[in-house]
């Protein structure tokens, strides 16, 4: 499994019930193929850094959008279920953007590649090496 952070950009006046059930929907693929979420952070409604456009005009005509409400979904799970995660979001009418970025944590790290060079590792070998000598 591998750790994605999926950074999205809805429409400011997207209702928070559709946030949350696009949130639920999300969650449920992930954890129904054996992905774990991690967390959901709402960023809140910010200024964007340019005019974003969307797909389709909204029932009050609006497609340009200067403000959005970023969301963050911090979850691990295969490419497979990445890709179904980004197809939802694409189909979803509130949501302007969004990024998946391969998340990085402190056990990246580390380097299981050349246990030679590691001197975590080495220091673990050694201390079973004299516990077996004993």
């Amino acid at each position: 499994m591998v750790f994605y952070e999926c950074l999205m950009t809805a429409k400011n006046t997207a209702h928070y019930n559709n946030l949350t059930a696009l949130m639920k929907d999300i969650s449920l693929k992930i954890v129904n193929n054996g992905g774990i979420v991690r967390s959901i952070q709402n960023h809140g409604v910010r200024q964007l850094p340019h005019r974003f456009r969307a797909k389709y005009a909204d029932r009050e005509g609006n497609r340009y959008y200067e403000k959005g409400r970023f969301v963050s979904v911090f979850y691990d799970a295969s490419p497979g279920i990445m890709r179904q995660v980004e197809g939802i979001l694409n189909l979803d009418e509130q949501i302007l953007r969004n990024t998946h970025l391969k998340g990085r944590n402190k056990f990246m790290d580390v380097n299981n590649v050349r246990e030679a060079k590691n001197p975590f590792i080495q220091e673990i070998l050694q201390e079973d090496e004299r516990s077996g000598a004993n």
